[in-house]
């Protein structure tokens, strides 16, 4: 029936499908069951009529009670209605999701119409903010069910136009005809939720705020002689909120200096006075506070006291403060008065309103004359306009700094560093303090180091530093305006000389004139600067073609021609100079002084005197110097370097008595390589100690191989370097490697350069000494070409000379030749040393050699270098063939 009552419609329509479905039975099966039990057809149909007709009686009653009962239900809603529709109550009637009823105020308190809540429909959801969604659901849901639930709660709700509101609402739970419903009303709060919050915020900030400020509250029922203090006073005194404070506990704690202040402000309340005090008390821990309290006494309508009401703050630490800010005070006037620089402080006008005494003694005015003064006007002229604006900055709060002259009252100039800084109270730029340093001295000192720093101390020009801070300008200039500069490194060309016969006095006198003669060649714009001590470098900047460069050259090798006179003497010396121009060769400063000095060093090593301008050529040769110095070490590991061997013949035995070795170096990259070439460069490196080592080793092991196949009575004849003679260990060296290899003293030769013989160092002497009392023997290579001496050669005690091969070349047509040779190798025999002539080519200078009674011989002529494995087979074919020369001397 339940179903019947609630859903009519749906349970009328399946009756009819039933009947309609009868009807097609009747036809089908019904119709055929009369027949088959042979029942008469209207009985049948009528008891079928009476089964359908009784369901359809019961649903109509079920129809007709359900519509009474809804009548009923509506005439309740309808009565509940009449009495909310004129009330200003917003009041709601709430079933299935839905509004089933809302008032007018209702509905204007959210902002709708109620034909808007009825049929779009407005749900609760649509009404309250999405925090109280969950809460709310719960609510109704408890509330049907009939749990227990609160009769008032509070909500945040949202009106048609998306203001806020806070509603409390007050449901319950009603039934209308049997059926529950949820009946209540909404009341707009929002203006007094406002307030609460703005009275608890108040309320907050007034607590922070006593708390911040350090007061403590407290009240006195006069009454009930009752007092009460704050947690903040609680805490002050460092008492238990449990305990009742009395005043009695408070004049305790006072010092006992000031207990009488505190007693007399008692009785001035009770007048109803306001009384301001201020008291020490001593805590517990015997520290002491110092307490600021305000007091008045509130009195009834007969002059009665009932309550005193009172504020207490510890303004022990403001005190500190505020005598710090005394001391303060009385440290910045003593700075102010007695700072060693002067200080003003200027009105916002620029107006002077105070300074110091030191700003009087430096302007020599006095306090009053110094008051009337405008700033602006004591500034020099080309420093006002920028004092003016820096003096705008500073108003901005901006402090600032800036460098000075102003004028003493005697009109001259004073150099002043000044600070200026903002006066600010508050955030607010109410001033300016100007301290200003008088550093006049300074700077004057300031331009004696710079020139000092910059200027040659010998001739007054420029000195390198000053000269590359110039060439930087100069640089920048010629690229931003198309135009070229021109490097000019000088040297000036037997300066040594000079030096070393007269005297660094007469060198110096040299180098001034020099600058002076330079100076006289070149245009106004160009700088000379002095680099080292007899080099110059010359900047020609703003050229436009390289002539000119060229032209002043040229002046200058002029300039030098006549000579320089010098106490009366006439002194002669020359220039080398290289040249290097910006952009072709470079844009960067030190590659166009690298470039320009290498240009020069090609003339210092030629003929001197004369300019050479910067090759590429140059550039490849300096690269390929520094790849042969960079590599001398990497190939002696490698394997790179190799010997070959040079015979050298005894004249009266025709046989090989000695032989040389000769290096040579196959460099992976650059092939093979003149001794002449890289032996210089491993003399500059110091890298020819590590060569000769290796080349004396090399040499003694390939002695040792020919002595074990029998040529015992040969010997090894190796070149030494001056630079290995300064190791204090070569003959402690030489020595080793003999034991090593188990080789005789005097197997081994050493070579000499002739300019050993003109040192005259002990140490040198010394080793040399140390090798002959060994038993090595000593020889001079390339005798004659030096600038050695007889004495030197008889004084070292020489075993062998050899005679440079230009004096035997040509002989005996040479008439020259052949008179110095045959005069060596007697004097040499005279000595008592062995002759070796060198470089033997033909038969006729063989045949003179030998005619003048050289010893040994040694040349193209006997034999070309040979490598290791083709001495030995030229060895072994002399033993076997006999000599290989048999002149006899037709003397």
């Amino acid at each position: 029936m339940r179903w019947f009552a609630k859903y009519p419609y749906p349970v009328l329509f399946i009756y009819v499908l039933i009947l309609l479905l009868t009807t097609f039975f009747d036809h089908l099966i019904i119709h055929y069951l009369y027949e088959v039990l042979n029942i008469p057809s209207w009985s049948v149909k009528l008891f079928l009529m009476v089964i359908f007709t009784i369901p359809f009686y019961i649903f109509l009653e079920s129809v007709k009670k359900q519509q009474l009962k809804n009548f009923t239900y509506q005439m309740e809603i309808e009565k509940y209605k009449l009495t909310l529709e004129n009330s200003t109550i917003a009041a709601f009637i709430y079933k299935d999701n839905a509004f089933l009823y809302v008032s007018p105020a209702f509905a204007e308190l959210f902002g709708y119409t109620r034909k808007e809540i009825y049929e779009k429909p407005i749900t609760r959801y649509d009404l309250l903010t999405e925090e109280y969604h969950e809460m709310i659901s719960t609510n109704v849901k408890d509330r049907l069910d009939g749990k227990k639930v609160s009769s008032k709660y509070q909500v945040k709700a949202k009106r048609k136009d998306g203001m806020e509101l806070y509603v409390d609402l007050y449901p319950s739970l009603q039934s209308f005809n049997g059926q529950n419903v949820i009946v209540g009303s909404a009341v707009n709060v929002t203006e007094k939720r406002q307030i609460q919050n703005e009275l608890e915020k108040s309320e907050k900030v007034l607590s922070q705020a006593q708390k911040i400020a350090g007061i403590l509250y407290w009240e006195f029922d006069n009454v009930n002689n009752k007092l009460t203090w704050s947690p903040q006073t609680y805490k002050l005194f460092g008492l238990s909120p449990n305990i009742k404070p009395t005043f009695e506990y408070l004049l305790s704690k006072v010092h006992d200096e000031d207990r009488c202040i505190l007693i007399n402000s008692r009785e001035k309340e009770l007048t109803g006075e306001n009384v301001t005090n201020i008291y020490r008390i001593i805590l517990d821990d015997g520290s002491i506070r110092t307490l600021h309290s305000i007091s008045q006494c509130l009195l009834d309508d007969n002059g009665r006291p009932i309550q005193t009401i009172g504020t207490m703050q510890d303004i022990t630490d403001r005190l500190v403060e505020e005598n710090k800010l005394v001391l303060t005070e009385n440290r910045y006037k003593s700075l102010f008065d007695h700072n060693l620089d002067s200080v003003f402080s200027l009105d916002l006008e620029g107006n002077i309103i105070t300074v110091n005494e030191m700003a009087i003694r430096t302007f020599g005015y006095s306090r009053e004359e110094m008051s009337q003064q405008y700033p602006l006007d004591l500034i020099a002229p080309e420093f006002r306009n920028e004092a003016e604006q820096l003096f705008v900055q500073v108003l901005s709060g901006k402090p600032q700094r800036i460098q000075i002259q102003a004028f003493h009252k005697e009109g001259r100039r004073v150099d002043l560093d000044v600070t200026v800084m903002p006066i600010t109270v508050k955030s607010i730029v109410t001033g300016v303090f100007c301290i200003a340093k008088d550093v006049t001295k300074q700077k004057e000192h300031l331009k004696t180091i710079e020139q000092l720093a910059y200027k040659d101390h010998l001739t007054g020009l420029p000195n390198r530093r000053k000269l590359l801070e110039l060439m930087h300008s100069h640089m920048k200039e010629a690229k931003n305006h198309g135009f070229m500069m021109a490097i000019l490194y000088i040297d000036l060309d037997r300066l040594k000389i000079i030096n070393d016969n007269l005297g660094h006095e007469f060198g110096d006198a040299m180098i001034i004139e020099a600058g002076k003669r330079i100076l006289s060649c070149i245009r106004k714009e160009d700088t000379l600067a002095r680099v080292g001590g007899d080099e110059f470098v010359l900047i020609i900047p703003n050229i436009s073609e390289f002539d000119i460069a060229i032209d002043i050259a040229q002046r200058i090798l002029e300039a030098f021609k006549p000579g320089f006179y010098l106490e009366e003497k006439l002194f002669r010396t020359t220039a080398s100079m290289g040249i290097s121009v910006y952009p072709a060769h470079g844009e960067d400063i030190n590659e166009l002084l690298h470039k320009a000095d290498k240009a020069m060093y090609l003339v210092k090593t030629g003929k001197k005197n004369n300019y050479k301008v910067f090759e590429n050529s140059i550039q490849e040769q300096e690269e390929r110097k520094f790849l042969i110095q960079n590599s001398i070490e990497s190939s002696l590991s490698n394997g790179d370097f190799f010997l070959v061997y040079q015979p050298r013949i005894d004249v009266k035995t025709g046989i090989t008595s000695t032989f040389e070795p000769l290096l040579r170096w196959r460099h992976p990259s650059l092939g093979l390589i003149c001794p002449d070439e890289f032996i210089p460069l491993a003399e500059e490196t110091g890298d020819i100690v590590l060569i000769g080592e290796w080349v004396l080793n090399e040499s003694l092991q390939t002695l040792k191989h020919l002595h074990l196949i029998g040529n015992t009575d040969i010997r090894v004849s190796v070149n030494v370097s001056v630079k290995q003679l300064y190791q204090s260990t070569i003959d402690q060296s030489i020595k080793t490697m003999l034991q090593r290899y188990k080789l005789p003293p005097q197997a081994l030769e050493l070579e000499l350069t002739e300019s050993i013989l003109i040192s005259d160092e002990q140490r040198i002497l010394d080793i040399l000494k140390n090798l002959k009392s060994l038993g090595v023997q000593l020889s001079i290579d390339d005798f004659g070409t030096g600038n050695s001496s007889i004495t030197y050669l008889k004084k070292l005690n020489m075993d062998v000379i050899k005679i440079d091969r230009s004096f035997v070349t040509g002989v005996p047509k040479a008439k020259e030749n052949a008179a110095i040779t045959s005069a060596m190798i007697n004097l040499i025999h005279d000595l008592g040393m062995k002759v070796v002539c060198e470089g033997i080519e033909t038969e006729e200078e063989l045949q003179y050699i030998i005619d003048k009674g050289s010893d040994e011989i040694q040349g193209f002529y006997v034999s070309y270098p040979l490598v290791k494995k083709d001495l030995f087979q030229y060895l072994q074919r002399e033993a076997i063939n006999g000599p290989k020369i048999q002149y006899q001397s037709k003397n």
